[in-house]
């Protein structure tokens, strides 16, 4: 009698944990449910004070992209196009130059509509974010802003929505979680629509 006592006990007790364990997931899931719903980002300093952006875009494959790689020492234009494209220009905004042979090296140039300015201004704006996404993958800049106020330039972003990688200069703002949180995914419609 005692053993069978000591048997339905030990049952008792393992239910009874399980019970606690699956309350306790419960309990977890709904936490998590509760911070992803009430989640809400703070946001902090503009990257640029635009009044003109300027919107360059190239269709290279893949495959030409990862060419550029043998090619770039060929020429100037090839050296250009693989710096772009592939490589980490420019490093600071008194390196522009090259802006006005970006039509040489196969970017179409359009002109952001001002009513794209408000939504735009928010993607580039510090901000936390719930979920960082980070790529471990070669760059291909296709997409390329250049940010001006008064006629000068006083910004340059160039994306590559691939990888979600991108290279920001010309601000002091912290560019850290540019992109996240959907960013990438608004950015990229606004720019293509």
């Amino acid at each position: 009698m005692k053993e069978i006592f000591n048997i339905f006990l030990i049952i008792l007790i393992f239910i009874g944990c399980k019970q606690t364990e699956n309350k306790n997931t419960e309990i977890d899931n709904k936490k998590n449910k509760f911070v992803e719903n009430k989640f809400v980002p703070k946001y902090g300093n503009s990257f640029f004070n635009f009044d003109v952006i300027e919107y360059y875009h190239t269709k290279i494959p893949e495959d030409k992209a990862m060419d550029l790689f043998d090619s770039q020492n060929k020429s100037q234009i090839d050296k250009l196009k693989f710096d772009i494209i592939i490589g980490e220009k420019p490093e600071n905004l008194n390196n522009l130059k090259f802006i006005t042979s970006l039509s040489e090296i196969g970017f179409t140039r359009s002109q952001i509509p001002q009513s794209k300015f408000k939504e735009i201004n928010q993607i580039f704006t510090e901000k936390t974010v719930y979920e960082n996404y980070a790529a471990a993958c070669v760059a291909v800049y296709r997409d390329i802003l250049v940010f001006k106020k008064n006629k000068k330039i006083i910004g340059f972003c160039k994306i590559c929505f691939d990888c979600r990688l991108f290279r920001i200069i010309g601000t002091n703002a912290n560019t850290e979680n540019f992109g996240q949180d959907g960013d990438f995914e608004k950015l990229s419609n606004l720019l293509k629509n």
